[in-house]
């Protein structure tokens, strides 16, 4: 019989502190493919040359830099369109990381907010679409019982600003939100709710974050508070990752939102958890 990926004592982890940091999870060929599918799309926008394979997880950085100074809405049609190329859902749906979902939500019935996948270029000094402190049921429902994976396309070190978690704040359960625009219809995710006094919260709790290779996957429950890092690169480096959301099907709460995701699904946290609106 296989043993299992993930182990008795890392699904204690898991549920003690909110999250689990999973090395190697994927192989080094399944995220290269990811990345030449990001330097076609980039290719297809800027007009220049594909990159050289060998070097490309060094060199796509100032291809994504190149393009950010001369047009800088090209890159977000780009950002658009990597969430589509088939290599990035062969990552989220492979069999390990199936196997890796399942058995931290502990469920057979696993679902994917597939409207909240998608790959993030958060550029260098560029702060503008960080996100604050933030639970992650709030923009993407789908059911309390859900998990981020987000997974890095090249190395994220701490130069850049990986994803910031505070250690066990998922005990906190479903925080109450101010709701200021739950349908994103701004097109601004960072402001579509706030946490009323979120830093005495995080304040009751350490944070963590960790430094990832490509192939590595860090996993943070849908009640943990977490946030975007700052990306301070001196080598210019983006910090290219993807978040994948997954979540129990067989929840109660999932199954009497008849399994709606978050506002890009056309969820309102407002309508469906009145009782967490705060004003």
């Amino acid at each position: 019989m296989k043993a299992p990926l993930v182990t008795s004592e890392q699904l204690e982890r898991y549920k003690r502190d909110g999250f689990l940091v999973m090395k190697g999870l994927f192989n080094h060929q399944a995220i290269h493919e990811a990345l030449m599918a990001l330097d076609q799309l980039l290719a297809a926008r800027d007009g220049d040359p594909l990159g050289d394979p060998a070097t490309l997880a060094v060199s796509i950085h100032a291809r994504i830099a190149r393009l950010a100074l001369r047009d800088r809405r090209e890159l977000g049609t780009v950002y658009d369109a990597a969430r589509k190329v088939l290599p990035f859902w062969r990552l989220l749906g492979s069999e390990r990381m199936g196997e890796v979902v399942a058995q931290l939500l502990e469920t057979p019935f696993v679902g994917v907010a597939f409207r909240g996948a998608g790959v993030r270029f958060d550029l260098p000094q560029e702060d503008r679409w960080r996100s604050e402190w933030h639970q992650e049921y709030h923009s993407q429902i789908s059911s309390p019982r859900g998990l981020v994976a987000w997974f890095g396309l090249s190395q994220v070190d701490r130069s850049m600003g990986p994803v910031e978690l505070s250690v066990g704040s998922h005990v906190e359960g479903i925080l109450p939100v101010a709701c200021l625009d739950p349908l994103n219809r701004n097109k601004d995710y960072t402001q579509t709710f706030a946490i009323h006094r979120v830093d005495e919260i995080v304040g009751r709790y350490p944070v963590a974050s960790f430094e990832t290779e490509p192939g590595d996957a860090v996993f943070l429950d849908f009640l943990l508070l977490h946030r975007s890092g700052f990306n301070r690169s001196s080598a210019g480096r983006s910090r290219l990752t993807c978040q994948v959301r997954y979540f129990d099907m067989n929840e109660a709460t999932s199954i009497r939102h008849g399994w709606i995701g978050g506002w890009q699904d056309g969820g309102n946290f407002a309508t469906l958890h009145p009782e967490l609106v705060q004003a």
